[in-house]
């Protein structure tokens, strides 16, 4: 009987060693889990830490004219700086508005945005789609009162039967007219209009 009692004794303390076991286990991977969600969603770096006044993750931006949409931008992340009104962007996307419906796209890895002007300096792999045109280059500026597009970098623009490259554009929104100067090569297939 005092066997049977040892026998017992030891299966009992098995079972709530195992049960410990697994409940620790669970524990860890449920923390696990839990950091690895944590680390996907990371918020925006405190203002605190990066001196800036307001920081917000998935920004949206839209300036106006009297009642009329001028263009729309939205950023992954802004770090807004008040006292020198500036607003510095990731991951940026812009549509600027055109009188023709035919908008113009952007995007850019990075970018200050002034939110007194509303001018923008873009820069990192920059594409536009200015239908049926495309425009690529590191470093892109925008005028808000002029509605120009300027980049004093190299620019490649191609479109079905064209390509452009230049060291430096100047794009007219409103007048839809382009300049590029220094280096200017270009190459056209079939009939130019």
């Amino acid at each position: 009987m005092h066997i049977k009692l040892k026998n017992n004794t030891r299966t009992i303390n098995f079972l709530i060693i195992g049960f410990i076991i697994l409940l620790i286990g669970g524990i860890i991977v449920i923390f696990v889990r839990h950091r690895l969600i944590q680390k996907k969603n990371d918020p925006p770096t405190p203002p605190e830490k990066t001196e800036a006044t307001l920081t917000i993750k998935n920004f949206h931006h839209v300036a106006t004219e009297n009642g009329i949409k001028k263009w729309a931008l939205k950023a992954a992340s802004a770090r807004l700086y008040s006292q020198k009104n500036i607003v510095k962007l990731n991951d940026i996307s812009v549509i600027f508005f055109m009188h023709d419906n035919q908008n113009i796209t952007l995007i850019a890895n990075k970018g200050e945005l002034n939110s007194e002007t509303n001018d923008m300096t873009l820069s990192g792999s920059i594409v536009a789609d200015m239908s049926p045109y495309t425009l690529a280059t590191e470093n892109l500026n925008y005028e808000h009162r002029l509605r120009i597009i300027h980049t004093n970098e190299p620019v490649i623009i191609t479109g079905d039967s064209m390509m452009l490259k230049a060291d430096t554009m100047t794009y007219g929104i409103d007048t839809e007219s382009i300049k590029c100067d220094g280096n200017v090569e270009g190459s056209f297939i079939g009939d130019i209009k």
